[in-house]
């Protein structure tokens, strides 16, 4: 079964008239590495999201459907707190424990107050 980062670099490749094997050359990775990637058998590393968006020269809506396909592929989204300050870690760890439970209202308020127009 294809992942959704399977579907979302099939296109691109298509766009290109790119094979697998094309890719993974690209990528500097196997084929069959991609592969399992694409089947969603192993995990994308997230900076095969700049790797791929350079070199197929995605825009900016491209390179944001890469990212949602890779993080929900992925099944998981990864902070660095090291680079964060206390309050920033708060946050984040807050968010992480209260958003599954979050009603609709709640979702939709934080959407729109997270809203990046260059994302």
């Amino acid at each position: 079964m294809v992942s959704k980062f399977g579907v979302c670099l099939k296109k691109i490749r298509d766009k290109e008239n790119d094979s697998l094997r094309q890719t993974a050359v690209k990528l500097g990775i196997s084929a069959a590495f991609l592969s399992a990637m694409e089947i969603g058998k192993k995990q994308i590393p997230l900076e095969y999201i700049e790797k791929i968006a350079e070199i197929y020269n995605l825009n900016k809506n491209e390179v944001k459907e890469l990212t949602i396909s890779v993080y929900e592929t992925n099944n998981k989204i990864s902070l660095n707190l090291d680079s964060m300050n206390q309050t920033q870690k708060d946050i984040s760890i807050m968010f992480a424990r209260k958003i599954q439970q979050a009603d609709k209202d709640l979702l939709m308020k934080l959407k729109e107050a997270l809203k990046d127009e260059n994302y």
